[in-house]
């Protein structure tokens, strides 16, 4: 993964994380997935990659770099803050497949047990 550079970064202590601004330069040509920006988070704060969660990643018009936002928590166990589908979001690919899968299913099943079986 190419080098990362901090834009803007924030403590916030009532949450338990830093959150942060990043900017990822890309010459391959294409927005780094969200995991590849997770690792490379996780790597440049010296943090778990259980406790990195990139919030948004968005390719930068007109050069071949991306801008995204990260809460980086002091812990593993502070993290489960995070909203379900940021959670999701984060998972490395075949991991996200497979829970958004599960997800489904059981929504399914919500609104199935929900409605009594009428559709």
């Amino acid at each position: 993964m190419a080098e990362i550079r901090i834009l803007k970064e924030v403590a916030n202590p009532l949450l338990k994380r830093v959150e942060i601004v990043f900017e990822i330069p890309h010459s391959r040509g294409k927005t780094p997935t969200v995991a590849e920006a997770r690792e490379a988070v996780s790597a440049l704060k010296k943090t778990p990659i259980e406790a990195v969660y990139i919030r948004s990643l968005k390719g930068v018009s007109g050069r071949q770099s991306s801008i995204g936002e990260a809460h980086v928590y002091f812990s593993p166990e502070h993290a489960k803050i995070e909203p379900m589908h940021v959670r999701v979001a984060n998972l490395p690919p075949e991991e996200k497949k497979r829970r958004k899968e599960e997800l489904k299913k059981m929504r399914m099943e919500m609104k199935a047990k929900a409605t009594g079986g009428k559709k």
